[in-house]
């Protein structure tokens, strides 16, 4: 017999996300150091109206930024923003193993574990695909790169690599530097001009958000720190999803713990990074997109199955 499903949490959880990034888009226009560094930058080359800048809009600004997060070189930025799939990635896959509500420790509910945990691994599949197809391939250039590019964005060195390619006969250089954010950073261009939906934005919020769902579906509050009172063995002795329903001392599941510490982890560490970018990087619109088009993914992944029951039937809900 399926366990019920524990109550999923609300969807008003999600306006974290964009008071995040009115907090910091606020801070980044009345906090002194961000006017001191925004006062460094040179003039955009975005044309006025609805795209243009914050006063912290995009930081090839200034060689030394006043504050160390508004460096695109911090440490957090380079491992692990520029590789926060792969956190959570891993993330996912220690919750996936290690938490009791995707084990089989008992016959009798070994079925309805198998099948939470291929609807589980089936949302981060079609998470990831999103991810993918918006920042690293969408048949050659990611989707952000192509809506810049149709939205008039260019690299500043493509007529410079354009020349080059039909002296060296090599079209394919000509391709990867006029729809390719990373080939025009190589070429030593800059990538400017047109609508760039920002990676960082879309990115932490959909794994931040994928990530707490999923934790908080299946009754993983803890943080794996604490231990629990009376009141956490009785909830431990009475609930079937318990590892001591099952036989198995949580206490003594260091895999749990360490599971838990990583998963918040991630979660923590990407809601700041998120906030960071808020306040550093990219125009108030391109942040606002970047967050509209991860919480569009949220909502058909974690929200609408609760609605349409054939969507649920495939990608499930989180514990239930």
């Amino acid at each position: 017999m399926a366990t019920p499903a524990r109550p999923a949490p609300s969807p008003i959880v999600l306006l974290i996300y964009p008071a995040t990034l009115l907090l910091g888009s606020l801070f980044s226009a009345i906090s002194p150091t961000a006017q001191t560094t925004g006062a460094s930058k040179p003039q955009s080359t975005q044309p006025a109206g609805a795209l243009a800048p914050s006063l912290a809009a995009d930081l090839h600004l200034s060689e030394s930024p006043a504050n160390y997060f508004a460096r695109k070189n911090n440490i957090f930025n380079l491992y692990f923003v520029k590789i926060g799939w792969l956190w959570t990635t891993a993330a996912f896959a220690s919750l996936l193993l290690a938490h009791p509500a995707y084990r089989s420790f008992s016959q009798s509910q070994q079925q309805t574990r198998v099948r939470r945990s291929i609807q589980a691994f089936s949302r981060y599949a079609l998470a990831t695909t999103v991810w993918y197809l918006m920042t690293q391939w969408f048949f050659g250039a990611p989707i952000i790169d192509r809506s810049f590019i149709v939205t008039g964005g260019k690299c500043q060195e493509a007529l410079k690599q354009v020349e080059k390619a039909k002296a060296d006969s090599n079209p394919t250089i000509q391709l990867e530097t006029l729809f390719s954010a990373a080939a025009c950073k190589a070429a030593g261009g800059a990538w400017r001009g047109g609508h760039d939906i920002s990676g960082h934005v879309f990115m932490l919020v959909l794994a931040t958000a994928m990530l707490a769902f999923e934790a908080i579906g299946v009754g993983a509050f803890s943080f794996g720190w604490s231990t629990e009172g009376e009141s956490g063995r009785e909830r431990k002795a009475s609930d079937p999803n318990s590892p001591r329903a099952n036989g198995q001392d949580e206490g003594s599941d260091l895999g749990v713990k360490w599971s838990l510490r990583l998963v918040w982890g991630v979660v923590g560490l990407g809601w700041w990074m998120l906030f960071m970018t808020a306040i550093w990087f990219h125009t108030w619109l391109e942040k606002w997109s970047g967050l509209a088009v991860a919480l569009s993914t949220v909502y058909a992944i974690y929200i609408l199955p609760r609605k349409l029951a054939p969507w649920r039937d495939i990608v499930g809900v989180p514990g239930a």
